[in-house]
């Protein structure tokens, strides 16, 4: 049995929730420029839940945090 047999077995025995998470995550592995740019998004690594900021986003000092939760509706 070839590597991606075993890994579509694999696959198939996921939630359906977890199948999506790791589809969306191989698709922007494989496409990252289609991801939105300017966005956050949500991974998962190694059971933790990380927001990952976009490239262009500001970076994350207290004052910056701070200036933020002002402009918070």
């Amino acid at each position: 049995m070839s590597a991606l047999a075993k890994i579509r077995a694999a696959t198939e025995t996921l939630p359906p929730e977890e199948q999506e998470e790791l589809y969306r995550f191989l698709g922007v592995r494989l496409h990252p420029a289609a991801s939105p740019p300017g966005k956050s998004r949500i991974v998962r690594l190694e059971g933790d839940t990380l927001l990952e900021a976009p490239s262009d986003a500001p970076p994350m000092t207290a004052e910056n945090v701070r200036r933020m939760l002002e402009d918070w509706p």
